[in-house]
């Protein structure tokens, strides 16, 4: 099962929870971190969760299907909630080495 929902005993509050299916990192992702989660395309989902397809889909996305910018440090506070300045662009630091996400804020 990929996701359920379950009663916590403790405070009495339905959770939902989900698994994340982690591979190597592209290139992209790379210069950051050596995984990252596997993301599929609407056809690839069905044919994975059909069975058609099996873990031979589950490999990293393709360089071009991702972005990479700087944003602020806020975006690892906790209640920020819904925000959508968390992931605008913003500059780094002068002494940044390239490929880091360290920027000013």
């Amino acid at each position: 099962m990929l996701w359920s929902e379950w009663r916590d005993r403790v405070n009495d509050e339905t959770l939902a929870t989900c698994t994340m299916i982690i591979t190597r990192a592209n290139s992209v992702v790379g210069a950051i971190h050596d995984r990252m989660p596997v993301l599929l395309d609407y056809e690839g989902m069905k044919a994975w969760l059909s069975g058609e397809l099996g873990t031979e889909i589950l490999r990293p996305a393709p360089d071009d299907a991702l972005r990479m910018w700087p944003v602020s440090r806020r975006v690892n506070k906790p209640g920020n909630g819904e925000d959508p300045s968390l992931i605008e662009p913003i500059a780094v630091h002068a002494e940044a080495e390239p490929g880091t996400l360290f920027g000013l804020n």
